[in-house]
Protein backbone atom coordinates (compact mmCIF):
# COMPACT_ATOMS: atom_id res chain seq x y z
CA UNK A 1 0.00 0.00 0.00
CA UNK A 2 1.40 3.50 -0.76
CA UNK A 3 2.20 5.40 2.14
CA UNK A 4 1.08 8.89 0.88
CA UNK A 5 -2.63 7.25 0.28
CA UNK A 6 -3.56 8.49 4.02
CA UNK A 7 -1.91 11.95 3.84
CA UNK A 8 -3.72 12.22 0.55
CA UNK A 9 -6.99 11.12 2.08
CA UNK A 10 -6.50 13.85 4.78
CA UNK A 11 -5.33 16.59 2.40
CA UNK A 12 -8.91 15.71 0.03
CA UNK A 13 -11.14 15.90 3.23
CA UNK A 14 -9.50 18.95 4.34
CA UNK A 15 -10.07 20.81 1.09
CA UNK A 16 -13.67 19.65 0.95
CA UNK A 17 -14.08 20.16 4.55
CA UNK A 18 -13.26 24.52 3.61
CA UNK A 19 -15.39 24.25 0.29
CA UNK A 20 -18.35 23.43 2.20
CA UNK A 21 -17.75 25.92 5.29
CA UNK A 22 -17.13 28.43 2.50
CA UNK A 23 -20.80 27.48 1.20
CA UNK A 24 -22.60 26.77 4.45
CA UNK A 25 -21.43 30.00 5.48
CA UNK A 26 -23.58 32.02 3.00
CA UNK A 27 -26.56 31.15 4.63
CA UNK A 28 -25.74 31.21 8.65
CA UNK A 29 -28.77 32.39 10.36
CA UNK A 30 -31.50 30.80 8.41
CA UNK A 31 -32.56 28.00 10.33
CA UNK A 32 -36.50 28.73 10.09
CA UNK A 33 -37.48 24.88 8.69
CA UNK A 34 -39.09 25.81 5.02
CA UNK A 35 -42.50 24.62 4.99
CA UNK A 36 -42.25 23.85 1.47
CA UNK A 37 -39.86 21.94 1.55
CA UNK A 38 -40.94 19.84 4.58
CA UNK A 39 -44.09 19.47 3.12
CA UNK A 40 -42.07 16.98 0.24
CA UNK A 41 -40.92 14.77 3.20
CA UNK A 42 -44.28 14.65 5.44
CA UNK A 43 -46.86 14.28 2.62
CA UNK A 44 -45.01 12.29 -0.50
CA UNK A 45 -47.66 12.10 -2.77
CA UNK A 46 -45.85 12.93 -6.68
CA UNK A 47 -43.05 10.57 -7.88
CA UNK A 48 -42.00 13.03 -9.84
CA UNK A 49 -40.27 15.20 -7.45
CA UNK A 50 -37.18 12.70 -6.20
CA UNK A 51 -37.27 14.41 -2.99
CA UNK A 52 -40.92 13.28 -2.46
CA UNK A 53 -40.03 9.68 -3.93
CA UNK A 54 -36.74 9.33 -1.74
CA UNK A 55 -39.70 10.68 1.39
CA UNK A 56 -41.64 7.10 0.01
CA UNK A 57 -38.57 5.20 -0.01
CA UNK A 58 -37.66 5.34 3.51
CA UNK A 59 -41.26 5.12 4.89
CA UNK A 60 -42.25 6.01 8.27
CA UNK A 61 -39.68 7.74 10.03
CA UNK A 62 -41.44 7.75 13.49
CA UNK A 63 -39.14 6.14 16.75
CA UNK A 64 -36.64 5.03 13.68
CA UNK A 65 -32.71 5.37 14.12
CA UNK A 66 -31.86 7.54 11.08
CA UNK A 67 -28.64 8.66 10.16
CA UNK A 68 -28.01 11.65 7.87
CA UNK A 69 -25.04 10.29 6.27
CA UNK A 70 -23.62 14.32 4.93
CA UNK A 71 -25.94 16.37 6.67
CA UNK A 72 -24.85 19.62 4.84
CA UNK A 73 -26.83 22.29 7.14
CA UNK A 74 -28.79 19.82 8.83
CA UNK A 75 -32.37 20.78 6.84
CA UNK A 76 -32.98 17.20 6.01
CA UNK A 77 -31.92 15.75 9.58
CA UNK A 78 -34.33 18.83 11.33
CA UNK A 79 -37.02 17.59 8.83
CA UNK A 80 -36.27 14.05 9.83
CA UNK A 81 -36.47 14.72 13.84
CA UNK A 82 -39.62 16.69 12.91
CA UNK A 83 -41.30 13.63 11.57
CA UNK A 84 -40.33 11.56 15.00
CA UNK A 85 -36.98 10.51 13.90
CA UNK A 86 -33.79 10.14 16.11
CA UNK A 87 -31.18 11.50 13.53
CA UNK A 88 -27.30 11.35 13.78
CA UNK A 89 -26.03 13.57 11.72
CA UNK A 90 -22.50 13.76 10.55
CA UNK A 91 -20.65 15.94 7.75
CA UNK A 92 -17.03 16.60 7.58
CA UNK A 93 -18.01 20.48 7.85
CA UNK A 94 -17.47 21.78 11.01
CA UNK A 95 -19.82 24.94 9.96
CA UNK A 96 -22.21 22.49 8.75
CA UNK A 97 -22.53 20.64 12.08
CA UNK A 98 -22.88 24.08 13.82
CA UNK A 99 -25.47 24.95 11.77
CA UNK A 100 -27.06 21.13 11.76
CA UNK A 101 -27.14 21.54 15.83
CA UNK A 102 -28.72 25.12 16.15
CA UNK A 103 -30.90 24.22 13.46
CA UNK A 104 -32.24 21.56 15.48
CA UNK A 105 -32.40 23.63 18.81
CA UNK A 106 -34.24 26.61 16.79
CA UNK A 107 -36.81 24.61 16.10
CA UNK A 108 -37.26 22.67 19.09
CA UNK A 109 -35.78 19.33 17.76
CA UNK A 110 -32.06 19.44 19.51
CA UNK A 111 -33.09 16.69 21.74
CA UNK A 112 -33.70 14.22 18.59
CA UNK A 113 -30.71 15.50 16.31
CA UNK A 114 -27.00 14.70 17.72
CA UNK A 115 -24.53 16.35 14.74
CA UNK A 116 -21.42 15.29 14.51
CA UNK A 117 -18.22 16.34 12.27
CA UNK A 118 -17.07 12.69 11.09
CA UNK A 119 -15.80 11.52 7.62
CA UNK A 120 -18.20 8.81 5.92
CA UNK A 121 -15.65 6.62 4.70
CA UNK A 122 -15.27 4.89 7.51
CA UNK A 123 -17.78 6.69 9.66
CA UNK A 124 -16.66 5.73 14.00
CA UNK A 125 -20.54 3.68 14.23
CA UNK A 126 -20.85 0.28 15.46
CA UNK A 127 -22.66 -2.13 12.69
CA UNK A 128 -25.88 -2.13 12.52
CA UNK A 129 -26.42 1.18 14.25
CA UNK A 130 -29.53 2.41 11.82
CA UNK A 131 -32.70 1.66 10.86
CA UNK A 132 -32.80 4.25 7.73
CA UNK A 133 -29.56 5.95 6.32
CA UNK A 134 -30.49 9.39 4.13
CA UNK A 135 -27.91 11.20 2.03
CA UNK A 136 -28.58 13.55 -0.62
CA UNK A 137 -25.01 14.39 -2.56
CA UNK A 138 -22.68 12.45 -0.33
CA UNK A 139 -21.81 9.01 -2.38
CA UNK A 140 -20.46 11.01 -5.48
CA UNK A 141 -17.71 12.40 -3.20
CA UNK A 142 -16.85 9.33 -1.05
CA UNK A 143 -17.04 7.04 -3.95
CA UNK A 144 -20.01 4.80 -4.80
CA UNK A 145 -18.47 1.37 -3.46
CA UNK A 146 -16.65 2.47 -0.81
CA UNK A 147 -19.81 4.52 0.46
CA UNK A 148 -22.29 1.99 -0.10
CA UNK A 149 -20.01 -0.56 1.56
CA UNK A 150 -19.88 1.32 4.93
CA UNK A 151 -23.69 1.33 4.56
CA UNK A 152 -24.01 -1.72 4.72
CA UNK A 153 -22.01 -2.40 7.65
CA UNK A 154 -24.19 0.21 8.90
CA UNK A 155 -27.89 -0.70 8.42
CA UNK A 156 -29.58 -2.85 10.92
CA UNK A 157 -31.15 -6.29 9.43
CA UNK A 158 -33.88 -4.91 7.48
CA UNK A 159 -33.27 -1.57 7.19
CA UNK A 160 -32.99 0.92 3.84
CA UNK A 161 -30.62 3.32 2.63
CA UNK A 162 -32.09 6.06 0.67
CA UNK A 163 -29.55 8.27 -1.88
CA UNK A 164 -29.67 11.30 -4.01
CA UNK A 165 -27.32 11.83 -6.53
CA UNK A 166 -26.08 13.80 -9.64
CA UNK A 167 -25.74 10.96 -12.24
CA UNK A 168 -23.07 11.22 -15.13
CA UNK A 169 -23.17 8.24 -17.64
CA UNK A 170 -22.88 10.41 -20.88
CA UNK A 171 -19.53 11.78 -21.22
CA UNK A 172 -20.61 14.16 -23.87
CA UNK A 173 -23.43 15.63 -21.52
CA UNK A 174 -21.29 16.24 -18.91
CA UNK A 175 -18.37 18.06 -20.90
CA UNK A 176 -21.51 20.11 -22.17
CA UNK A 177 -22.83 20.64 -18.63
CA UNK A 178 -19.25 21.84 -17.16
CA UNK A 179 -16.75 22.98 -19.32
CA UNK A 180 -19.80 24.89 -21.83
CA UNK A 181 -22.31 26.02 -19.34
CA UNK A 182 -20.83 25.50 -15.73
CA UNK A 183 -21.02 29.32 -15.32
CA UNK A 184 -24.29 29.85 -17.12
CA UNK A 185 -25.63 27.00 -14.18
CA UNK A 186 -23.57 28.42 -11.34
CA UNK A 187 -22.08 24.69 -10.57
CA UNK A 188 -19.70 24.54 -7.64
CA UNK A 189 -17.81 21.51 -6.94
CA UNK A 190 -14.76 19.94 -5.99
CA UNK A 191 -12.02 18.63 -8.11
CA UNK A 192 -12.35 15.18 -6.19
CA UNK A 193 -16.02 14.91 -6.73
CA UNK A 194 -17.37 12.80 -9.77
CA UNK A 195 -21.38 12.02 -10.61
CA UNK A 196 -21.95 8.43 -10.40
CA UNK A 197 -22.51 6.18 -13.39
CA UNK A 198 -25.49 2.63 -13.88
CA UNK A 199 -22.26 0.71 -14.77
CA UNK A 200 -20.87 1.47 -11.27
CA UNK A 201 -23.70 0.24 -9.51
CA UNK A 202 -24.25 -3.09 -11.05
CA UNK A 203 -21.38 -4.61 -9.19
CA UNK A 204 -22.73 -3.80 -5.80
CA UNK A 205 -26.51 -5.26 -6.34
CA UNK A 206 -24.91 -7.94 -4.62
CA UNK A 207 -23.79 -6.53 -1.52
CA UNK A 208 -27.59 -6.05 -0.41
CA UNK A 209 -30.94 -7.80 -0.17
CA UNK A 210 -31.92 -5.30 -3.42
CA UNK A 211 -31.15 -2.21 -4.83
CA UNK A 212 -33.28 0.08 -6.67
CA UNK A 213 -32.69 2.80 -9.33
CA UNK A 214 -34.84 5.62 -10.00
CA UNK A 215 -33.67 7.99 -12.71
CA UNK A 216 -34.61 11.63 -12.54
CA UNK A 217 -33.48 14.93 -14.51
CA UNK A 218 -33.39 14.77 -18.38
CA UNK A 219 -34.69 18.27 -19.15
CA UNK A 220 -34.88 19.65 -16.09
CA UNK A 221 -31.19 20.02 -15.51
CA UNK A 222 -31.85 23.02 -17.88
CA UNK A 223 -34.30 24.72 -15.26
CA UNK A 224 -31.92 27.63 -15.06
CA UNK A 225 -32.43 29.00 -18.68
CA UNK A 226 -37.01 29.02 -18.05
CA UNK A 227 -38.97 30.59 -16.20
CA UNK A 228 -40.41 28.73 -12.79
CA UNK A 229 -43.92 28.34 -13.82
CA UNK A 230 -41.96 25.20 -16.19
CA UNK A 231 -40.40 23.68 -13.88
CA UNK A 232 -43.00 21.32 -12.60
CA UNK A 233 -44.07 20.26 -15.86
CA UNK A 234 -40.22 19.92 -16.68
CA UNK A 235 -39.69 17.46 -13.78
CA UNK A 236 -43.60 15.66 -15.11
CA UNK A 237 -42.04 15.04 -18.15
CA UNK A 238 -38.72 13.90 -17.68
CA UNK A 239 -40.49 11.48 -15.00
CA UNK A 240 -43.29 9.78 -17.26
CA UNK A 241 -40.08 9.99 -20.39
CA UNK A 242 -38.18 7.47 -18.13
CA UNK A 243 -40.68 5.52 -16.97
CA UNK A 244 -41.76 4.93 -20.80
CA UNK A 245 -38.32 4.79 -22.50
CA UNK A 246 -36.06 2.90 -20.00
CA UNK A 247 -33.03 3.43 -22.48
CA UNK A 248 -33.57 7.25 -21.51
CA UNK A 249 -31.82 6.37 -18.24
CA UNK A 250 -28.35 6.94 -19.86
CA UNK A 251 -28.87 10.79 -20.23
CA UNK A 252 -30.48 11.40 -16.92
CA UNK A 253 -28.71 13.72 -14.36
CA UNK A 254 -29.64 12.33 -11.56
CA UNK A 255 -30.57 9.19 -9.72
CA UNK A 256 -32.58 8.18 -6.14
CA UNK A 257 -30.78 4.86 -5.12
CA UNK A 258 -32.50 2.34 -2.53
CA UNK A 259 -30.72 -0.04 -0.45
CA UNK A 260 -32.38 -2.83 1.65
CA UNK A 261 -29.83 -4.95 4.08
CA UNK A 262 -30.31 -8.49 3.84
Amino acid sequence: MDDRLPAQRDEILEEEARFADEQYARHEGDFAINQFMFDKYAHPVRWWDWREQSARLMGDLAGKEVLDFGCGMGEESTYFAKLGARVTAIDISPKGVEMTQERAAYNGLGDRVQALVMAADPTEFEDKSFQVIHGLGILHHVGLEPGLLEVKRLLAPGGVGVFLEPMGNSSLLEKIKYDLLGKKLDLEATDHERPITLAELEPLKNQFDSLEVYPYHLFFRVRRFLPKALHQTLRKLDYYLLKLIPPLKHFAGAVVLKVRAA
